[in-house]
């Protein structure tokens, strides 16, 4: 990201070099792809109305003009999901594009309609893409926005981002789901006092250097905070030399403006605070009962307090600034505004219609909060979970008795933490510690200690809530529990006891419940814990066979079944079950699963040899831990990017990740994200060749020393690395004992039995075993690709059994078989590998041999790909595969332009003239 530390300005003063900058990047999207550009700064600070006249010097019908596409986060305690992305889309419509299929893919339905929307609209001219303050924006919306930017070339476009700075937030990024390199940053802070004096001198001819310091000191430089000041009648008396600096205050200031307005626009600016939000002008003409709305609010447009867009149907008008928006709507006297709440709840449905009757009501309403409770439960059923949460906190707010408040607090809570809203969740921490002590309080404690990463203390709490339900009625809300409490001891490793925590649930409700299939899916994960994942899979057999057939309530049980069918090597089924899973969100308790189905669905991938789809996936749970992950879930994510970017060989990428990664593993009390940033390091110390730090690192993955359960389950992950790494290293002995413990891992593909053959030729030949080495490895070969074809595995397996030839006196045949090998490394993008292979490949060399073939195609072809760029080699992998364009368009989730972009770009570096010749270049090597 290109950093710009830029200063302040208001209207035509200031702000000269950002709006300089920010011009520069609409010519290039005139001519061509342009960067994308994010504006941060605090509250107040100018950015919008940066924006604002950025899409005045742009915006047009002339040679010159830009279509603008401008949509705002909904000013909302709890934005619902893709809610932003929704706006964004109704925007590209309003600016002329029309309704068009998303097209097929893993990528949110809404994000590849937006792509579809802007891809139209630059078939007439270029666009300016605006989505502003984006620090209210919901997590799902945000996680689309940053996959949309990537996608955007070559289309002109130019996407302008904006929010405050708060950097935990929207502005750090998910693993594989970074803001695109070439991003411009433009970070906004106060102005001068040089542009203070400037703008004050506008308004007082007569201030004084000293004034316009006093004016920085007191404003600190805010715009927003200076035109408050600047609108008071008595500027120069209050900054007259000498005189003390009184205390400055917006909304005083504010108050003292709207008493001087007239009725028609102090009216129409009231009805906008309470809307909240952008409001056509019709609406506000029905709230305050005046058809002159927008003539009455002209003049405060032209003095920059408000702003207005004209959409396909109405004119548009919205604060400029959330900080005056707030002082209009504390400024409203309570009568007036109840009752414009009421009319406004009048004019709306959904969640604004519930929105306006909270606010119109003065404190407890037992016939509200009762409507919210069942508009909750309506909105739960269909796994709308965050506007659940959002009514019951509502209710809460208006319920008449302590207990209905606390109940409706309490599970309002226990829902947000349900949908990973963990943010929203923690704000309420001191009113739950507030409650009485009692099973409600501490299971809704122990959830928000597993919000905080706080798995162990999670763990306890809940056992105690428990225990306090121990002489209940058995029903659902026991049963919830009871998941929860197993979901927790799943994470922690401790197999028996989420055992019987899921048989404890299945018990407290009846059999044809929805909660019997969570129950039955944890019961089997324990099962995995405690005797083996064949166990866990066959406790699993309810489930349909055709992973698309679950239900929601299902998910949970195939994400296991996934699970477990890739620890046992059935690899392909296993990618079956977890893509579903992936792609389907919707059943109340499986958003505590976080993002396991895209973690196992990355590592599939990665033993597949699918090493592009396995970056494709790590950006969909990127994606997805924007929506539901735990900080861990970022640890476990950042971790295997980690390991992808050091397969290639891109070493500063992988440290860099697993940095990330250890940062966010710091709080979490558990041992899952260890494992993750392991295996990690030991990748990265594994690519560079430094075999010993790579022992030393999965030594410490010891059953004796750690979670046995989990340990003994995931052995399969890092014990082959391990024996790799001691042959590597001349320990023969720990090689051996490794490689027994391997084969004691169950296995029901060829998965782990292609790496124990690999390894079992690895160990013969170092013993001097060469016969023995050569029938192992040859075995190796002939197995079936039973559950999948595990291209890493095999392909490990072919190198080795080249340099066994070799050392066997079969220089040519040795040579042949790691030609084979450095095929399969360029086709994964193994370089590392790759580079070894074609040295043992040199080092095998004989005068009286000739390179056959092969040879030429590996040393030419075999690093062909090297001059792309990841995307440029996704699709050309793809072309490779017989795909067309809009079908690598759907996979990628981008637009057949950037398909065709991007293959002209790999023409000209590979010096191909046809789509038919790069086909055959792929196909051949």
């Amino acid at each position: 990201m290109v950093e710009a530390p830029v200063r302040g300005g208001l209207d035509g003063v200031g702000r000269s070099a950002e709006l300089y900058r920010l011009l520069d990047v609409a010519r290039r999207a005139r001519t061509g792809t342009p960067p994308p550009v994010l504006i941060t700064g605090p509250a107040g600070i100018g950015k919008s109305e940066l924006v604002d006249r950025l899409r005045r010097r742009v915006a047009g019908d002339g040679p010159d003009g830009m279509t603008v596409v401008r949509a705002v986060a909904p000013d909302v305690a709890l934005s619902r999901p893709g809610e932003l992305l929704a706006r964004c889309l109704a925007a590209a419509h309003a600016a002329g594009a029309t309704a068009a299929p998303a097209p097929n893919g893993p990528s949110p339905p809404g994000a590849s309609a937006l792509l579809a929307a802007l891809d139209e609209l630059d078939d007439h001219r270029p666009v300016l893409f605006v989505a502003d303050d984006l620090h209210r924006a919901d997590p799902e919306s945000l996680a689309a926005l940053r996959r949309l930017l990537r996608r955007l070339p070559p289309l002109r476009v130019m996407a302008v981002l904006a929010g405050h700075d708060r950097p935990d937030d929207w502005l750090d990024p998910p693993p594989g789901d970074p803001w695109p390199e070439d991003t411009v940053h433009l970070a906004l802070s106060g102005l001068t006092v040089g542009e203070v004096g400037e703008l004050a001198r506008e308004v007082d001819p007569d201030v004084t250097a000293w004034t316009a310091r006093r004016l920085r000191e007191e404003t600190d430089g805010n715009p927003t905070y200076l035109r408050a000041v600047l609108a008071e009648e008595d500027l120069s008396a209050r900054y007259r030399l000498g005189r003390p600096r009184p205390p400055g205050s917006l909304a005083a200031s504010l108050r003292r403006r709207l008493t001087r307005l007239p009725d028609g626009a102090r009216e129409a600016l009231e009805a906008l605070a309470v809307v909240g939000e952008p409001a056509p002008v019709r609406t506000l003409r029905s709230l305050t009962g005046r058809a002159t709305v927008s003539e009455d609010c002209a003049p405060l447009v032209r003095e920059g307090l408000l702003e207005a867009q004209v959409d396909e149907s109405d004119e548009i008008l919205a604060f400029r600034s959330a900080l005056v928006r707030d002082a209009v709507y504390g400024s409203v006297p309570g009568e007036r505004r109840r009752a414009l709440h009421r009319r406004a709840a009048e004019l709306t449905g959904g969640p604004a219609h519930w929105r306006h009757l909270v606010g119109s009501t003065d404190g407890p309403d037992a016939a509200l909060a009762d409507a919210l409770e069942q508009a909750a439960a309506t909105e739960f059923a269909r796994g709308a979970l965050v506007t659940a949460a959002e009514y019951l906190l509502w209710a809460s707010a208006r319920s008449t008795t302590d207990r209905a408040r606390a109940d409706r607090l309490t599970e309002g809570v226990r829902l947000l933490v349900h949908a990973a809203r963990e943010g929203d969740a923690l704000q309420h921490a001191a009113e739950i510690e507030a409650l009485p002590d009692g099973p409600g309080r501490s299971g809704l404690l122990g959830l928000l200690a597993f919000a905080r990463d706080e798995v162990t203390a999670a763990r306890d709490l809940l056992r105690e809530a428990r225990a306090g339900m121990a002489d209940r009625v058995p029903d659902e809300a026991v049963a919830r529990l009871d998941l929860e409490l197993a979901y927790v001891h799943i994470q922690l490793g401790a197999g028996e006891a989420a055992r019987e925590a899921a048989a404890d649930a299945r018990a407290q409700v009846p059999e044809g419940h929805r909660l019997v299939a969570l129950a039955r899916a944890f019961h089997a994960a324990g099962t995995a814990l405690t005797d083996g994942p064949a166990a866990g899979l066959d406790e699993l057999a309810f489930l349909p066979s055709a992973p698309g057939d679950a239900t929601p309530y299902e998910l949970a049980g195939l994400t296991h079944r996934g699970i477990l069918r890739g620890l046992l090597g059935r690899l392909t089924p296993a990618c079956a079950d977890l893509t579903v899973v992936a792609r389907r969100r919707g059943t109340p308790l499986a958003h505590l699963m976080g993002v396991s189905a895209q973690v196992h669905l990355v590592w599939c991938d990665y033993l597949l040899g699918e090493w592009d789809a396995a970056r494709r996936e790590l950006e969909v749970a990127a994606a997805a831990a924007a929506r539901y992950g735990r900080s861990f879930d970022h640890a476990t994510l950042w971790s295997l990017s980690a390991i992808l970017h050091a397969g290639r060989g891109e070493q500063d990428a992988a440290r860099a990740d697993l940095r990330r990664a250890t940062e966010r593993a710091e709080a979490a009390d558990f041992l899952g994200p260890r494992i993750h940033l392991t295996l990690a390091a030991a990748a990265i110390a594994q690519a560079e060749g430094r075999a010993e730090d790579v022992a030393t690192a999965l030594s410490g993955l010891s059953p004796e020393q750690l979670e046995p359960d989990r340990i003994q389950l995931y052995s399969g992950w890092w014990l082959p690395a391990l024996v790799d790494s001691h042959l590597d290293t001349g320990r023969l002995d720990s090689a051996a004992r490794t490689l027994a413990a391997l084969d004691r891992v169950p296995a029901a593909g060829s998965c782990l039995p292609v790496a124990r053959a690999w390894l079992s030729g690895r160990l013969a030949a170092a013993l001097g075993d060469l016969a023995g080495a050569r029938r192992a490895l040859e075995a190796g070969l002939a197995l079936p690709a039973d559950g999948g074809e595990p291209a890493w595995y095999r392909t490990r397996l072919r190198h080795a059994y080249g340099t066994t030839l070799v050392l066997a006196g079969q220089r040519s045949a040795g040579r042949t078989a790691l030609y084979a090998a450095a095929d399969a490394y360029s086709r994964l993008g193994a370089r590392p590998f790759l580079e070894r292979c074609l040295a043992d490949v040199d080092d095998a060399a004989d005068p009286a041999d000739s390179p056959g073939p092969a040879g030429g195609a590996v040393r030419v072809g075999g690093r062909w790909a090297d001059g792309l760029t990841d995307r440029e080699r996704e699709i050309t992998t793809l072309v490779g595969r017989g795909w067309t364009n809009p079908e690598i368009a759907a996979e990628l989730f981008v637009s057949s332009k950037t398909v065709e972009y991007h293959l002209r770009n790999v023409y000209g570096k590979l010096g191909l003239r046809s789509r038919r010749a790069l086909r055959d270049r792929v196909q051949q090597t």
